[in-house]
C-alpha cells in the first residue's frame, strides 16, 4: 500500500511539473517579438510565447524589427522549448533554445525586448536588459520608450472609454 502511495504521489508530481519538460519542434509562423507558432515531430502545432520577456506592440517602435529578429533566428528551424507552464490564452512559455543559443536572452541583448519582470524574477535577463540600455540598442535608443505591459494597458484604457 505504502509503494502504490509514493507512486501516486510520483505520478501527480510529475505530471503537474512542466518547469522540466522540453518540447521540440520547427517554427512554422512568428507572430511577434515574442510569439511564435511550431509543430513539434508528432504534427501537433503549439503557439509558444518566450518566457520571461516582452517584445514591443504592433504599433510601437521597433516592434517590426523585434518580430525580424526573432523570425532571423528561428523560422524554419528547429528549437527546444524548456516548458515553464502555459499562459492565460494557452500558450506554452518556455525558454527557447537553438543550438545552445538562448533566443530569450539574445532578443532582450539586442535591445528588442524587454526584461518582463511583472511575472520572472531572472537576474540574467535584468543584467542583459542594463547592458542594452547603456548601450542604447535599438528600444533603448528612444528617450523614454514604453514597455509593452504599460502599452497594453493603455490601449485597453482607450477602448474603455
Amino acid at each position: 500500500m505504502r509503494k502504490i502511495l509514493l507512486y501516486s504521489i510520483f505520478l501527480f508530481f510529475f505530471a503537474c511539473n512542466t518547469d522540466s519538460e522540453i518540447i521540440t519542434g520547427e517554427v512554422v509562423s512568428v507572430a511577434d517579438g515574442d510569439t511564435f507558432t511550431m509543430k513539434t515531430m508528432t504534427g501537433e502545432r503549439i503557439k509558444v510565447r518566450l518566457y520571461g520577456i516582452d517584445a514591443p506592440e504592433r504599433g510601437q517602435d521597433f516592434s517590426n524589427k523585434s518580430r525580424q529578429l526573432l523570425n532571423d533566428l528561428c523560422y524554419g528551424k528547429i528549437v527546444d522549448v524548456h516548458s515553464q507552464g502555459y499562459d492565460q490564452y494557452d500558450r506554452l512559455l518556455g525558454f527557447v533554445y537553438i543550438d545552445g543559443l538562448n533566443v530569450n536572452e539574445e532578443m532582450v541583448r539586442q535591445g528588442l525586448a524587454w526584461y518582463y519582470n511583472h511575472f520572472v524574477d531572472d537576474h540574467r535577463l535584468d543584467s542583459l536588459e542594463q547592458v542594452a540600455r547603456e548601450k542604447k540598442l535599438n528600444i533603448w535608443s528612444r528617450k523614454n520608450p514604453t514597455n509593452p505591459y504599460e502599452y497594453r494597458k493603455k490601449q485597453r484604457k482607450q477602448k474603455e472609454t
